[in-house]
């Protein structure tokens, strides 16, 4: 179900503000598990079920809380010590990459504080990568009902203005029972906050109680919900004039707690949208960088002057020369602005260098879309090792069946071209068979930005 208009200029206009707070949870943390891409908190229940021999009935919102819950009917509650240990090794063991939904998410400068209800450490490298080069600069922190007297002093040093901060409400993993793994430590947890026998930092409660909240892919359960907005409130709920925006698949499963909030608190201030949070956030990242067209993350992550190129990997990689880095930089802005998981490998690679084959076999095997980036200084080279990733691509691309998904993309960025690939004997034969797009000095034109931003949409559709 798409959203309103009303919807996306109430939640923009907090954002312009910088007063929505996002609340991250377990459907937006997605990993690629094969040909499958499933939540890390379904994988990690599906690890958990095979290790005791569980039988679960696994529906299209189970996770961990589902294998824990069969486990602990099967064989008592003792068993569960153990696993706070069992989980944080299965975390640690999978290390998967942030996906793309969290990389966007990050990209929206706007956001500052991020709250989480989940354990792992994904959005947090996702803020790293995106908006420090990699360099672990964001503040992580959590809470635990019997959390020692060091990390709350941590806890309640109030973050600067410029500091990016994720908070994580039920714990972070490890080997001890600091997180919450199923419906009964939510429940303890809660119970500590609401009776004030443990409390949030006075900051985070004050910014909790006093901004309008973001719920993007929580698994909200009808008693949940109700807990944690009351929680975020300072009066009653039938008083209360805040707004809650509530983004998720798993909504519908719980129609009382959707009843609940339009019986007591209204259509405009509690809105629910019942749909994909990984789309939701590509068009809330979409519609953002439209607002902000020269937004960009400095690497100190306070101000909007310089562009910085995500780091990693990404689903769209850029092939070009070192004469073209400009155009590439500005070519990876805006497919960043449209959504994008680009790699621009700055590295001046040459054959044999120890990243050649991570780069080779990147393409060989897990970029989905290739942008090689055609011109004069292509066409001037004899040799060069982006005629390597040319034809890694191009092999990639032969088992693709005829009419199947578009991998090549080539994109041309010399101001004179006149719509003649003829003219760039350099390139390989394959790649005349596609249209080319136009980017004069790595400035899509209207055409080539409206082709990119499908090809970012179908990607998104066919991962999800």
């Amino acid at each position: 179900m798409p959203a309103s208009e009303d919807f996306w200029d109430d939640i923009l206009g907090h954002l312009k503000d910088r007063v929505l707070l996002p609340v991250v949870g377990p459907e937006l943390v997605t990993v690629q598990e094969g040909d499958r891409r499933v939540s890390l908190s379904r994988l990690l229940g599906e690890r958990v079920a095979a290790r005791y021999q569980l039988d679960v009935s696994w529906g299209p919102l189970s996770g961990l809380d589902d294998a824990v819950g069969a486990l602990l009917a099967a064989r008592g509650s003792r068993e569960a010590e153990r696993l706070y240990r069992v989980v944080n090794d299965l975390v640690s063991d999978l290390d998967p990459p942030p996906p793309e939904a969290l990389r966007q998410l990050a990209g929206v400068g706007d956001f500052r504080l991020f709250l989480s209800t989940t354990f792992d450490p994904l959005l947090a490298r996702a803020l790293n990568d995106i908006r420090f080069g990699g360099e672990p600069r964001t503040r992580e922190l959590w809470f635990s009902p019997n959390q020692s007297t060091a990390e709350q002093q941590e806890n309640e040093r109030e973050p600067r203005e410029t500091e990016t901060v994720v908070f994580k409400l039920f714990g972070k993993a490890s080997s001890t029972p600091q997180y919450a793994i199923h419906d009964e430590d939510v429940l303890e947890w809660l119970h500590v906050l609401l009776t004030d026998t443990a409390r949030l930092p006075g900051w985070l409660f004050d910014q909790l109680k006093a901004r309008p909240v973001l719920f993007l892919g929580c698994k909200l359960s009808d008693w949940v919900g109700r807990l944690l907005t009351r929680m975020a409130s300072k009066s009653r709920l039938s008083l209360e004039s805040k707004q809650f925006f509530i983004v998720g698949e798993s909504v519908a499963s719980y129609p009382e707690l959707t009843g609940f909030f339009q019986t007591f608190y209204g259509g405009t201030r509690v809105q629910v949208l019942e749909t994909d949070p990984a789309q939701f956030v590509a068009e809330l990242s979409e519609r953002w960088h439209k607002r902000n067209p020269q937004a960009a993350l400095s690497s100190g992550g306070a101000g909007t002057a310089q562009a910085a190129p995500p780091a990693g990997k990404g689903s769209i990689f850029i092939s070009y020369v070192r004469e073209d880095a400009d155009a590439a930089r500005r070519l990876c802005d805006v497919l960043s602005g449209l959504g994008g998981d680009v790699w621009l490998d700055e590295r001046r690679l040459q054959p044999g260098d120890r990243w050649e084959e991570e780069i080779l076999g990147s393409i060989r095997r897990e970029v989905r879309l290739f942008l090689p980036v055609i011109s004069r200084n292509t066409e001037s080279r004899e040799e060069g090792y982006v005629f390597k990733e040319w034809r890694e691509a191009v092999e990639r691309a032969k088992g693709i069946p005829p009419g199947g998904r578009k991998l090549i993309f080539p994109i041309v960025i010399d101001a004179e071209y006149d719509g003649n690939p003829s003219h760039y004997r350099q390139v390989p034969d394959a790649f005349t068979v596609s249209h080319w797009g136009r980017a004069p000095g790595g400035d899509p034109d209207d055409a080539l930005v409206s082709a990119l931003r499908e090809a970012i949409r179908d990607m998104r559709r066919k991962e999800a």
